[in-house]
């Protein structure tokens, strides 16, 4: 059993503002035994709570914040609560305190990022398909910036539009609310299915929002299970971290 360090996480090179700092774990390690075969976070997918809890600790050690990661119970809704908020049964979490970090769990899902271009505040929001059309990524937005002030965002990584295969109720959510979103499917082999890119999607959503500074996107987890976890490719697995705060 081993625990990572610090220089088998993702550093992105996106950075909005010299305050602003952003990590996503892996699952290099061998601390979870299979199914989920490296550094688990989540809770919600049959590890033991002793071992998450152990790696989570870890998490916040190597960060060395100054308050404690609010870990959330995440319900595929669109709710986004403060870091230091009690009730943690959201899908979003955002600060305007330095060293208090937010963070997402996922294993296909989009992480989206958000931080005010002038340091003063950060999100982090979980974004799969019901999310996403929920307007999660509009509460995260408004949440930090309810001024419209410059906003820009990072996509972490998700299952990418060549792995992820949805049917027509999912094209019709999205398509009945914005004809824009169009552009984020193509059509499948398969009848009535289509691939769907949540990056894409998650990018119309932004520019709809008036956030033009966009980064990231491109890292798939479904092609890459040496460094992330899969739940559409995998079934029982794990879940990693994308995390994002303020700095002095």
């Amino acid at each position: 059993m081993s625990l990572p360090a610090r220089s088998q996480w993702l550093w992105p090179s996106w950075q909005p503002h010299p305050a602003v700092r952003v990590a996503v774990t892996t699952r290099a390690g061998s601390h979870s035994p299979p199914p989920w075969n490296g550094f688990n976070l989540g809770m919600n997918c049959g590890d033991q709570p002793a071992r998450v809890e152990q790696a989570r600790h870890h998490v916040e050690k190597l960060l060395q914040a100054d308050h404690p990661v609010p870990w959330l119970k995440q319900v595929h809704g669109k709710r986004v609560v403060r870091a230091d908020e009690p009730d943690n049964e959201a899908d979003g979490v955002w600060t305007d305190q330095q060293r208090w970090p937010c963070v997402v769990l996922t294993a296909d899902c989009l992480p989206v990022l958000l931080a005010r271009t002038d340091g003063s505040a950060v999100a982090a929001v979980h974004a799969g398909w019901r999310g996403l059309q929920a307007g999660i990524v509009a509460e995260g937005v408004n949440r930090i910036a309810p001024g419209g002030e410059p906003v820009s965002a990072w996509l972490g990584p998700a299952i990418c539009g060549k792995c992820y295969q949805v049917g027509d109720e999912v094209y019709r959510a999205f398509v009945d609310a914005h004809v824009d979103f169009k552009a984020a499917f193509q059509a499948d082999a398969t009848p009535h299915h289509w691939r769907f890119s949540v990056a894409h999607a998650a990018m119309i959503e932004l520019a709809r929002l008036g956030v033009d500074d966009v980064q990231g996107g491109e890292l798939c987890t479904a092609c890459d299970l040496k460094r992330f976890y899969s739940y559409r490719k995998e079934g029982d697995t794990g879940r990693f971290a994308s995390l994002i705060w303020l700095d002095e």
